[in-house]
Protein backbone atom coordinates (compact mmCIF):
# COMPACT_ATOMS: atom_id res chain seq x y z
CA UNK A 1 0.00 0.00 0.00
CA UNK A 2 0.98 3.87 -0.79
CA UNK A 3 -0.51 6.75 0.24
CA UNK A 4 0.36 10.49 -0.90
CA UNK A 5 -0.88 13.85 -0.71
CA UNK A 6 -2.66 14.56 -3.92
CA UNK A 7 -4.29 17.74 -4.59
CA UNK A 8 -8.45 17.31 -4.40
CA UNK A 9 -9.50 19.19 -7.49
CA UNK A 10 -7.71 17.26 -9.79
CA UNK A 11 -10.82 15.11 -10.69
CA UNK A 12 -12.48 16.26 -13.68
CA UNK A 13 -15.78 14.02 -12.57
CA UNK A 14 -17.86 12.15 -10.09
CA UNK A 15 -20.53 10.18 -9.73
CA UNK A 16 -22.68 8.58 -6.40
CA UNK A 17 -24.73 5.53 -8.50
CA UNK A 18 -22.31 2.69 -7.78
CA UNK A 19 -23.53 -0.58 -8.78
CA UNK A 20 -21.51 -3.61 -6.57
CA UNK A 21 -21.49 -7.56 -7.02
CA UNK A 22 -21.26 -9.49 -3.99
CA UNK A 23 -19.68 -12.99 -5.23
CA UNK A 24 -20.30 -16.12 -2.44
CA UNK A 25 -18.69 -19.06 -2.23
CA UNK A 26 -20.19 -22.56 -1.26
CA UNK A 27 -18.91 -25.88 -0.61
CA UNK A 28 -15.38 -27.60 -0.80
CA UNK A 29 -16.04 -27.12 -4.78
CA UNK A 30 -16.26 -23.32 -3.77
CA UNK A 31 -19.88 -22.95 -6.20
CA UNK A 32 -19.70 -19.60 -7.10
CA UNK A 33 -23.64 -17.25 -6.32
CA UNK A 34 -23.39 -13.73 -7.52
CA UNK A 35 -25.63 -10.45 -6.78
CA UNK A 36 -25.64 -7.05 -7.97
CA UNK A 37 -26.55 -4.05 -5.54
CA UNK A 38 -27.26 -0.60 -7.20
CA UNK A 39 -28.15 2.44 -4.98
CA UNK A 40 -25.84 1.20 -2.31
CA UNK A 41 -23.08 2.91 -0.25
CA UNK A 42 -20.03 1.14 -0.03
CA UNK A 43 -21.03 0.48 3.94
CA UNK A 44 -24.28 -1.18 3.18
CA UNK A 45 -22.45 -3.38 0.55
CA UNK A 46 -20.01 -4.69 2.58
CA UNK A 47 -23.09 -5.43 5.49
CA UNK A 48 -24.73 -7.90 2.46
CA UNK A 49 -22.09 -9.20 1.43
CA UNK A 50 -21.46 -10.26 5.34
CA UNK A 51 -25.07 -11.17 5.82
CA UNK A 52 -25.56 -13.13 2.22
CA UNK A 53 -22.38 -15.49 3.65
CA UNK A 54 -24.17 -15.63 6.80
CA UNK A 55 -22.11 -13.59 8.92
CA UNK A 56 -18.70 -15.33 7.31
CA UNK A 57 -20.06 -18.81 7.47
CA UNK A 58 -19.29 -18.69 3.95
CA UNK A 59 -16.58 -17.01 1.87
CA UNK A 60 -16.87 -13.75 0.17
CA UNK A 61 -15.45 -10.78 -1.98
CA UNK A 62 -16.89 -7.90 -3.12
CA UNK A 63 -16.30 -5.90 -6.18
CA UNK A 64 -17.24 -2.51 -8.12
CA UNK A 65 -18.78 -2.63 -11.61
CA UNK A 66 -17.66 -0.65 -14.20
CA UNK A 67 -18.32 -0.16 -17.91
CA UNK A 68 -15.00 0.82 -20.31
CA UNK A 69 -15.22 2.92 -22.95
CA UNK A 70 -15.91 0.16 -25.04
CA UNK A 71 -18.75 -0.70 -23.37
CA UNK A 72 -17.38 -3.94 -21.98
CA UNK A 73 -18.21 -4.66 -18.10
CA UNK A 74 -15.20 -4.97 -15.82
CA UNK A 75 -15.11 -5.84 -12.17
CA UNK A 76 -12.72 -3.43 -9.77
CA UNK A 77 -12.12 -5.81 -6.67
CA UNK A 78 -12.88 -3.77 -3.60
CA UNK A 79 -12.53 -6.95 -0.71
CA UNK A 80 -11.14 -10.52 -1.76
CA UNK A 81 -10.99 -11.31 -5.41
CA UNK A 82 -12.71 -14.34 -7.19
CA UNK A 83 -11.95 -17.89 -5.37
CA UNK A 84 -11.74 -19.69 -7.79
CA UNK A 85 -8.57 -17.77 -9.57
CA UNK A 86 -5.65 -18.96 -8.85
CA UNK A 87 -3.31 -16.30 -7.21
CA UNK A 88 -0.30 -15.11 -9.50
CA UNK A 89 0.85 -11.88 -7.91
CA UNK A 90 1.49 -10.58 -4.12
CA UNK A 91 -1.51 -8.51 -4.10
CA UNK A 92 -3.43 -11.49 -5.01
CA UNK A 93 -2.64 -13.38 -2.56
CA UNK A 94 -3.14 -10.62 0.23
CA UNK A 95 -6.48 -10.65 -1.26
CA UNK A 96 -6.78 -14.15 -1.23
CA UNK A 97 -5.88 -13.78 2.70
CA UNK A 98 -8.67 -11.28 2.93
CA UNK A 99 -11.05 -13.67 2.33
CA UNK A 100 -9.68 -16.95 4.33
CA UNK A 101 -8.87 -15.17 7.38
CA UNK A 102 -12.52 -13.25 8.23
CA UNK A 103 -13.91 -17.32 7.33
CA UNK A 104 -11.21 -18.71 9.46
CA UNK A 105 -11.99 -16.37 12.42
CA UNK A 106 -15.75 -16.53 12.55
CA UNK A 107 -14.97 -20.82 12.74
CA UNK A 108 -12.97 -19.98 15.29
CA UNK A 109 -15.25 -17.94 17.09
CA UNK A 110 -17.83 -20.78 16.62
CA UNK A 111 -15.53 -22.96 18.28
CA UNK A 112 -15.06 -25.19 14.72
CA UNK A 113 -12.16 -27.01 13.22
CA UNK A 114 -9.72 -24.64 12.05
CA UNK A 115 -10.33 -26.00 8.48
CA UNK A 116 -10.73 -23.99 4.92
CA UNK A 117 -14.21 -24.98 3.21
CA UNK A 118 -12.28 -28.18 1.30
CA UNK A 119 -11.10 -29.31 4.67
CA UNK A 120 -6.98 -28.16 4.22
CA UNK A 121 -5.64 -26.28 7.08
CA UNK A 122 -4.07 -23.07 6.17
CA UNK A 123 -0.65 -23.17 6.89
CA UNK A 124 1.10 -19.69 6.04
CA UNK A 125 5.36 -19.38 4.97
CA UNK A 126 6.82 -16.28 6.17
CA UNK A 127 10.24 -15.38 7.92
CA UNK A 128 9.97 -13.73 11.10
CA UNK A 129 13.04 -12.54 13.78
CA UNK A 130 12.30 -16.21 15.80
CA UNK A 131 14.49 -19.07 15.61
CA UNK A 132 13.13 -22.25 13.66
CA UNK A 133 10.71 -22.54 10.76
CA UNK A 134 8.81 -19.42 8.97
CA UNK A 135 5.53 -21.84 9.24
CA UNK A 136 2.61 -20.48 11.02
CA UNK A 137 -1.44 -21.38 11.71
CA UNK A 138 -3.38 -18.57 12.60
CA UNK A 139 -6.31 -19.19 14.93
CA UNK A 140 -4.90 -22.51 16.50
CA UNK A 141 -3.83 -23.13 19.76
CA UNK A 142 0.41 -23.59 18.46
CA UNK A 143 0.65 -20.71 15.88
CA UNK A 144 4.17 -21.52 15.29
CA UNK A 145 4.70 -24.57 13.35
CA UNK A 146 7.90 -26.97 13.62
CA UNK A 147 9.08 -29.17 10.45
CA UNK A 148 7.95 -31.98 13.03
CA UNK A 149 4.38 -30.70 13.76
CA UNK A 150 3.81 -30.95 9.78
CA UNK A 151 5.27 -33.86 9.51
CA UNK A 152 7.71 -32.44 6.82
CA UNK A 153 10.71 -34.40 5.68
CA UNK A 154 14.01 -33.52 7.34
CA UNK A 155 15.91 -32.40 4.06
CA UNK A 156 12.49 -29.81 3.69
CA UNK A 157 12.44 -28.74 7.17
CA UNK A 158 16.36 -28.05 7.38
CA UNK A 159 15.71 -26.13 4.00
CA UNK A 160 12.88 -23.91 5.59
CA UNK A 161 15.18 -23.40 9.41
CA UNK A 162 18.07 -22.34 6.41
CA UNK A 163 15.37 -20.16 4.46
CA UNK A 164 14.76 -18.00 7.29
CA UNK A 165 17.94 -17.70 9.41
CA UNK A 166 19.61 -16.00 5.88
CA UNK A 167 16.45 -13.39 6.28
CA UNK A 168 17.75 -12.90 9.76
CA UNK A 169 21.03 -12.69 9.09
CA UNK A 170 20.72 -9.40 7.55
CA UNK A 171 20.05 -6.05 9.54
CA UNK A 172 16.80 -5.02 9.31
CA UNK A 173 16.99 -2.30 6.58
CA UNK A 174 19.29 -4.48 4.52
CA UNK A 175 17.88 -5.64 1.06
CA UNK A 176 17.14 -9.24 0.96
CA UNK A 177 19.64 -11.80 0.52
CA UNK A 178 20.01 -12.33 -3.70
CA UNK A 179 17.50 -15.01 -4.72
CA UNK A 180 16.26 -15.45 -1.28
CA UNK A 181 12.44 -14.63 -3.04
CA UNK A 182 13.36 -17.10 -5.70
CA UNK A 183 14.17 -19.91 -3.13
CA UNK A 184 11.30 -19.53 -1.15
CA UNK A 185 9.14 -19.89 -4.60
CA UNK A 186 10.92 -23.04 -4.75
CA UNK A 187 10.36 -24.34 -1.01
CA UNK A 188 6.55 -23.25 -0.99
CA UNK A 189 6.47 -25.86 -4.17
CA UNK A 190 8.17 -28.61 -2.22
CA UNK A 191 5.74 -27.92 0.75
CA UNK A 192 2.93 -28.03 -1.22
CA UNK A 193 4.16 -31.44 -2.75
CA UNK A 194 4.48 -32.82 1.16
CA UNK A 195 1.54 -31.60 2.37
CA UNK A 196 -1.19 -32.32 -0.40
CA UNK A 197 -4.45 -33.43 0.79
CA UNK A 198 -3.41 -31.74 4.31
CA UNK A 199 -3.20 -27.88 3.65
CA UNK A 200 -3.00 -25.20 1.74
CA UNK A 201 0.18 -23.14 2.07
CA UNK A 202 0.12 -19.62 1.38
CA UNK A 203 3.67 -17.39 0.41
CA UNK A 204 3.38 -14.31 2.56
CA UNK A 205 6.84 -13.22 1.90
CA UNK A 206 6.54 -12.21 -1.70
CA UNK A 207 7.06 -8.45 -2.89
CA UNK A 208 4.88 -6.66 -5.14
Amino acid sequence: MRGYVVDERDSAWERDDARYRVYVFEGAGNAVTTFDLEGATVEEALETAAAMSGDDERLWSLALVEDDARGLRGLIWLSGMDYNDPPGSAREWQRRRQMQDRYLLARSRRGETNVLPNGLRLIRMFPEWVTGWPLWESFSDEYHLTGSDLGLSPELSAALCAWNEAWQSRDVDDPLPEGWEDRGRVLVARLRSELEGVAEVRPEFLQD
